[in-house]
């Protein structure tokens, strides 16, 4: 079980570092910015439904793991791990998506109130994935020395 909670949380970290890594800054090199944008707006709902399968089979795993054997000191911290990194995707994916879709929307012109909310989401999402790749580095980290 072990095995295929870290294989999808490595799974898991692999698609958010090749999103944030190659695909977005070849959308935004390649596109015009309003094209990439909404390129990259099409692309999140399905980056984060990918997230959450993920780490539903990472969460599975562990707690089977935990059933079916002799819980020791510590074996709650990867779980606790992978549900920060399951919280994090969520909120950013239903809570923080939805109201950045409907702030760029509205975004008339730069420097307008619809603009400077747009920047806030963002950097709250971008902040979000950061805790979601920590968290996830973490679990590997703990589960590869654990045994």
């Amino acid at each position: 079980m072990k095995i295929v909670a870290a294989g999808a949380v490595l799974a898991w970290l692999s698609v958010m570092v090749f999103f944030a890594g190659i695909v977005a800054p070849a959308a935004f090199t390649t596109l015009d910015r309003e094209a990439a944008g909404r390129f990259v707006s099409v692309i999140f709902p399905r980056y984060y439904l990918g997230g959450t399968a993920l780490g539903a089979v990472a969460l599975a795993a562990l707690v089977a793991r935990a059933a079916l054997g002799r819980l020791r000191l510590g074996d709650w911290l990867p779980l606790l791990l992978v549900a920060v990194m399951l919280a994090a995707t969520l909120y950013a994916w239903l809570a923080i998506l939805p109201a950045a879709h409907a702030a760029r929307a509205a975004i008339s012109h730069p420097g307008t109130l619809e603009a400077l909310i747009f920047a806030r989401l963002h950097r709250v999402s971008g902040a979000l994935n950061g805790v979601t790749m920590i968290a996830g580095v973490l679990c590997l980290v703990v589960l590869g020395v654990r045994r």
